[in-house]
């Protein structure tokens, strides 16, 4: 049976995706021990799902369209920057992510229900809104990349969140390739 490599996130405006490839460029450093996110992939992670059947598509957009239903559009705030579990030993670099009305962590939050009830496990960590600039291969050689970043920040830059994409992943030698399947609209 087919399967798709699927998530559930909210994609960023090409404005501030083009600011995080500016933090990406002044950041690169030859032989830096990183794996630069490509900045049009760049997106908030609501959900990630895996490997999913095919078929399972219209319960799946059906899932996060309940999950949405009621919500209206909001301001995100894209701010600061750090990394996962610490810059100390970074395993991933991020840009930091702000919701103060809380309608972001309801939205994941009714997301990971109405996943759940079709069988999608939850996820066991809390969610940790934020932007992946890069994954850490080699932590020793990242350690003047992340006083780097320290140093530069990311001035807060604010965008309004009004759909929810269910997207398809291929991973590929260069990068994944991403693909809306469903977009609900808030």
């Amino acid at each position: 049976m087919a399967t798709l490599r699927t998530f559930i996130c909210i994609e960023l405006p090409v404005e501030i995706r083009t600011e995080l490839a500016a933090l990406q460029n002044r950041l690169k450093a030859p032989g830096s021990g990183v794996s630069w996110t490509h900045p049009e992939g760049i997106h908030l992670t609501l959900k990630f799902l895996g490997d999913v059947e095919a078929v399972q598509m219209e319960a799946i957009a059906g899932a996060v369209a309940r999950a949405c239903q009621g919500t209206a559009a909001f301001k995100i705030t894209v701010s600061g920057t750090g990394a996962f579990p610490q810059l100390a030993r970074p395993r991933v670099l991020w840009v930091g992510i702000e919701e103060r009305s809380g309608q972001l962590n309801r939205v994941q939050a009714q997301i990971e229900s109405e996943l759940s009830a079709l069988g999608y496990p939850r996820e066991a960590r809390r969610f940790s809104p934020h932007l992946t600039l890069g994954r850490v291969k080699s932590p020793e050689a990242v350690q003047g990349i992340c006083r780097e970043m320290q140093a530069q920040g990311f001035a807060p830059v604010h965008f309004i969140a009004d759909s929810v994409v269910v997207m398809r992943s291929d991973l590929r030698p260069d990068g994944a390739l991403y693909t809306p399947l469903k977009r609900i609209e808030l």
